[in-house]
């Protein structure tokens, strides 16, 4: 699939975390063990997901993870590997944040970016988003697996439900819709 992907809050983050992570680590490697670091927890308030058409869908959530830096036998950052977990996660509606579903359980991602060759890419799996209407069963999911170029943001590859990605919110704005 060879669509320019949309990087949301949650990836930002999360690569941004790691980037800075993987960076600011780069002169302090002297040895070829890798670095490891864990954060959290992170409280994100109104994150935006998606428009309605009265509303904005926005969600609240924690976030905890893990950070692995790896070095090549010459101390260079060969790969990172991140792990987060997304707890107490809601989505809601911005005119009436009331009307709200909660996500989950288990979501979270597991990031891989490489920097060996020539073009730099980042793994991105886990169930990210999941809403279940009670009863009615999932409305909304953001699972799978991306590979993204990252000197480009290009979706080399997209496997799974991407209703987040891809702008698949009608969904969502009927269950929050007072």
């Amino acid at each position: 699939m060879n669509q320019l992907y949309k990087p949301n809050k949650r990836t930002a983050l999360v690569a941004g975390s790691a980037a800075l992570l993987a960076f600011g680590t780069l002169s302090s490697a002297l040895a070829v063990p890798p670095d490891k670091s864990n954060f959290g927890p992170v409280q994100v308030f109104g994150e935006y997901v998606g428009s309605c058409e009265t509303f904005d869908i926005l969600s609240d959530y924690t976030i905890n993870g893990q950070v692995i830096v790896h070095y090549d036998k010459d101390g260079n950052i060969s790969h990172v590997n991140e792990h987060y977990s997304f707890t107490e996660s809601t989505v809601y509606n911005s005119a009436f944040p009331d009307v709200m579903l909660k996500g989950g359980p288990g979501e979270g991602q597991s990031n891989r970016l490489v920097y060996s060759g020539d073009s730099p890419f980042i793994v991105i799996a886990g169930p990210l988003y999941k809403i279940t209407l009670p009863g009615g069963g999932v409305i909304f999911h953001e699972a799978g697996r991306f590979i993204l170029d990252l000197n480009t943001f290009e979706t080399l590859v997209q496997v799974g439900p991407s209703d987040w990605s891809d702008g698949n919110v009608d969904a969502l704005c009927a269950a929050l819709t007072p």
